[in-house]
């Protein structure tokens, strides 16, 4: 036998054993696993009718709409700031903001959903800010939502909000369930704020509960100044830079089909999907 063949046998012994022994390792009897993370998993509602308007603001027209945001996952969405500000707005200040951190519980007595009396906290990250806005005199998540408006068909851009915050609450049990708590848990926590956001509150979304934010609030709006009137296409994208952990990361855009006149300050929604 030629050395070169003797080494290469050499290495192929080598590789068989050591799988073996992985796979043993894998399979050894009594090896138990660590409970599972309960996560949470963010999806848009449906924009429904009474939900959209049409107005004249400041020689703008806007389109007005009210957002609601569902947690649909196994386990709460929940957020926690930092104990001091770290300027994490980019806005010169460190006194209106503080770091946010993402929480995440245990499923620790294996039901499948997320129970507070029995599951504890599995892990913390810190992932993105917390900031004051002054309009709605709380505190908000930063980039929590963002809005689209798009002609229908063609997808061509005519109008897009900034990134949007929310103040993270349980506002309405949209999905009743064994894990959905029967009445409202988040925000908890604060000092001093009367909706219960300040810079020190635990804010978040329940299993089961929606965070709404109705059309009348600032920012809850897109300008169609200007546009024509015909069939476009309002998308609704929930966490866009996807700062946040979710079970699934490819349900948080809604679209929504709509015939806007904006010089008659009208909207219908329309049945069936955008064609964009």
């Amino acid at each position: 036998m030629d050395a070169g063949l003797a080494k290469r046998m050499r290495v192929a012994c080598a590789v068989a054993v050591a799988a073996i022994g992985a796979a043993t390792v894998a399979l050894a009897p009594g090896a138990v696993a660590g409970p599972a993370t309960l996560m949470p998993d963010l999806i848009a509602l449906s924009n429904e009718q009474d939900q959209m308007i049409v107005t004249k603001e400041g020689g703008k027209t806007l389109l007005r709409l009210t957002t609601e945001i569902a947690n649909v996952g196994n386990g709460p969405l929940e957020v926690f700031p930092s104990a001091t500000g770290s300027d994490c707005d980019a806005n010169g200040s460190a006194t209106d903001d503080r770091d946010a951190y993402q929480r995440f519980f245990a499923d620790t007595n294996g039901s499948g959903g997320y129970e507070p009396d029995a599951d504890g906290v599995a892990s913390e990250r810190q992932f993105g800010c917390l900031h004051y806005h002054a309009a709605h005199g709380h505190w908000h998540l930063l980039d929590f939502a963002h809005y689209e408006l798009r002609r229908d068909p063609g997808g061509r851009l005519v109008s897009r909000s900034t990134k949007i915050g929310f103040c993270l609450v349980d506002d309405r049990n949209v999905f009743p369930g064994p894990f959905a708590p029967e009445h409202p848990h988040y925000p908890f926590g604060s000092a001093s704020s009367q909706v219960g956001c300040d810079e020190h509150a635990t804010q978040g979304i329940s299993v089961g509960w929606a965070d709404a934010y109705a059309f009348s609030v600032p920012g809850q709006s897109l300008d169609v100044t200007g546009l024509k009137r015909g069939h476009y296409c309002l998308i609704s994208t929930t966490d866009p830079l996807d700062v946040l952990e979710e079970s699934n990361e490819s349900n948080n855009t809604r679209r929504v089909r709509l015939a806007l006149r904006p010089k008659r300050f009208s909207v219908r929604k329309l049945i069936g999907g955008c064609r964009e």
